[in-house]
């Protein structure tokens, strides 16, 4: 993927990937950490700091393409008074995080757009960064709630049939390939198993139309 991009592009991608993941790792900590648990302190991931929360090899594939992973927080969901409520919650903090950022940029699109005293920003640099901002973190969010291991929203299956440990040992066990199976037909196929896209069409649209009703009609 990012062979493809211009420098540019780059420039503007790169960081706002790196930040994005760290907040969404961040946020795993930090919730975890109100619950009780602290683990994610005593490891030094409640800090925004890329380097605390990469994974190289995970960064590179995301990079180049286009399905990476970051450094999972380790959390001990038997210090939360409700283990499988807390993981849940812990779970679901991360996805959020990035939906409101993009929340946050398309309000500051907003901003930009209506008032006059924030007329200089409406040039192409400030439009392409609040662009890549909303797409890498609805992409986040969207791709993050697909309930397959390792992604986040296999939590909350985990936490539903948390009694059924014989299944969560193969659910979790052959996520991974189950996983890389559906984005590599998506890829070599071009069979869209897994709807991303258009659910990060649909979720930028309502946002879009929810915050900038002018711009949307």
């Amino acid at each position: 993927m990012i062979f493809k991009l211009s420098m540019q592009e780059i420039l503007f991608l790169v960081p706002i990937l790196l930040l994005s993941l760290s907040v969404h790792e961040f946020s795993h900590g930090w919730v975890s950490s109100l619950l009780g648990d602290q683990t994610p302190r005593l490891e030094g991931r409640l800090t925004l700091n890329p380097l605390r929360h990469l994974d190289l090899w995970g960064t590179l594939m995301l990079l180049t393409v286009g399905f990476g992973w970051a450094k999972p927080v380790h959390i001990d969901i038997d210090s939360y008074k409700k283990k499988y409520q807390g993981l849940v919650i812990t779970s679901l903090a991360g996805p959020l995080s990035n939906l409101l950022i993009a929340l946050v940029f398309t309000f500051l699109l907003r901003l930009i757009i209506l008032v006059d005293a924030l007329a200089f920003l409406q040039n192409e640099h400030v439009i392409s960064v609040i662009q890549y901002v909303l797409i890498i973190n609805i992409l986040l969010f969207v791709f993050n709630l697909i309930p397959i291991p390792p992604l986040d929203g296999s939590r909350v299956i985990t936490a539903i049939f948390n009694k059924n440990q014989n299944f969560i040992m193969n659910y979790n066990r052959f996520g991974l390939y189950l996983l890389l199976g559906i984005l590599l037909i998506n890829r070599i196929l071009d069979v869209e198993i897994l709807p991303i896209s258009r659910m990060m069409g649909g979720i930028l649209n309502f946002m879009i139309r929810i915050i900038i009703p002018e711009v949307a009609s």
